[in-house]
């Protein structure tokens, strides 16, 4: 019982929903057995924690007090209470989607052919639609869905009456151009995580020449996804990036927060290698979607934010000086942590502001309390205290660790090539800032030179700073 289906939804139900499924099983009209009371009330009793243990003969106990067990008849119960629950949740989904609801309604009215009933509900469901604010592939969805019954509904009136084919046709059409644009974006960014996976086009290349052709990216539905697989596949053309950022700011409340934040993740990760490449207006670009993104919300799953998210939007303020936003952004947003990463999550962070500011004392003590197994997070701690060590010139302290790193990423195989050879890179321009002569115009320069150059790179700002004339 315990791996059971019933036993798993019984779990995840709210306070609210047990108390509103009790109502249901009590009513005549959804439920008629006892048993199945008794054995809701038993479960939500006893599973108050996760790893609460259930078997069938405790719950037999409960529900039938003094009789001999019987398997079937528990079983029975069982299948009984699991299908009020599920009846329940499917009639709370469809209540709550008041276009859902006036579409099914619609669709039960004109098959029992009550015309002026479905005229009403055909109509409420319509302005349901309009009036909600999403313009996604759910709207696109229940308009051709809508569209549809309004077909079925006039065919049998007269042969010869118009029907609404044409809107049917293109509200399908909508929807699948949309659907394709967004699986497709799926598909690339899965595939950029798990690079041996492939995926079959299909009519991926007619989708794309389609959309352009019919001019049909002033459905935000269709013209987000559109822009950001452009933007994802074509980053030399920064056009795509600059559409998919309009959509952005101006419709994003258009979509449920699944689709937001997976444009808001799409358009980060094309900012960040710009970033890395030296092209820094996207720093700010990036700031804005992370402050925008947390602070409305998108970029949260579950309520929670992830320690890399965190990370990176600290980060992308660092880099454009917004010290004071990186700052509230830390104490704000550290409940939404991880309890059992939140303090190191924090100090490490914490150190950066520190080490940004200039207050390396700081930055170093908290460096020496961050303690974490994430192999990047400590590649990016073991290049702070390189940069701090430097800078407060202690070169012996400097030079040890960079020899530390270089064997550590040489063993480090499961880290990303592209950014293991920038974090290469920087420590063999490191090893050359080393060795540099201050004093050597030609040498400056040519070290300059090499650190422009570079791709791809880990800090070439900082770098950068320390070769500047008059440096």
């Amino acid at each position: 019982m315990q791996k059971s289906v019933l036993v798993e939804i019984v779990r995840s139900l709210s306070k609210k929903e047990i108390r509103d499924i009790f109502k249901w099983l009590q009513s005549p009209a959804h439920n008629q057995r006892e048993d199945v009371v008794r054995l809701f009330d038993f479960l939500t009793k006893k599973l108050t924690s996760e790893h609460a243990s259930i078997d069938k003969k405790r719950a037999w106990r409960a529900v039938f007090p003094g009789e001999v067990f019987e398997d079937a008849r528990m079983r029975q119960v069982m299948y009984f209470l699991l299908k009020s629950i599920e009846e329940y949740l499917v009639f709370e989904d469809y209540g709550r989607d008041q276009v859902q609801y006036r579409g099914t309604l619609a669709r039960i009215y004109r098959l029992r052919k009550l015309d002026k009933a479905y005229r009403q509900a055909y109509r409420q469901g319509r302005e349901q639609l309009e009036k909600q604010p999403l313009r996604n592939g759910y709207y696109l969805m229940h308009s051709y869905f809508l569209d549809l019954e309004e077909y079925n509904h006039r065919l049998p009136i007269s042969q010869n009456a118009p029907v609404n084919l044409q809107e049917s046709a293109d509200s399908l059409e909508k929807w699948f151009l949309a659907e394709k644009l967004r699986i497709a974006c799926a598909m690339i960014a899965h595939r950029n995580v798990f690079q041996k996976i492939t995926y079959e086009p299909g009519l991926l290349d007619d989708t794309l020449a389609y959309v352009q052709d019919k001019k049909l990216l002033n459905e935000p539905a269709i013209a987000s996804f559109y822009f950001a697989y452009l933007a994802i596949t074509h980053p030399e053309e920064e056009s795509y990036f600059d559409q998919l950022e309009k959509l952005l700011h101006n419709e994003i409340t258009r979509f449920d927060h699944s689709e937001a934040r997976v444009l808001y993740i799409a358009a980060l990760n094309y900012c960040v290698p710009k970033i890395n490449q030296g092209h820094l207006n996207f720093a700010r670009r990036a700031f804005i979607l992370y402050r925008t993104g947390l602070e409305t919300g998108i970029l949260l799953e579950n309520n929670m934010v992830s320690r890399y998210t965190f990370g990176n939007a600290v980060g992308a303020a660092l880099r454009v000086g917004e010290f004071g936003w990186a700052e509230q952004f830390i104490e704000q947003f550290q409940h939404h942590l991880e309890e059992k990463e939140r303090q190191s999550i924090v100090n490490f962070n914490t150190s950066r502001v520190y080490f940004e500011k200039g207050d390396y004392g700081q930055a170093q003590q908290l460096l020496t309390r961050f303690e974490y197994d994430d192999m990047l997070l400590n590649i990016i701690a073991k290049t702070m205290l390189l940069k701090i060590y430097y800078e407060i010139g202690e070169l012996d302290a400097f030079e040890s660790l960079l020899e530390s790193m270089r064997i550590y990423l040489q063993r480090k195989e499961a880290l990303d090539p592209t950014r293991k050879a920038a974090y290469k890179n920087m420590i063999s321009l490191m090893k050359k800032l080393l060795n540099l002569n201050p004093y050597s115009k030609a040498q400056t320069e040519r070290l300059h030179t090499m650190i422009q150059g570079t791709q791809p790179l880990m800090e070439r700002d900082w770098l950068l700073r320390q070769v500047k004339p008059g440096k």
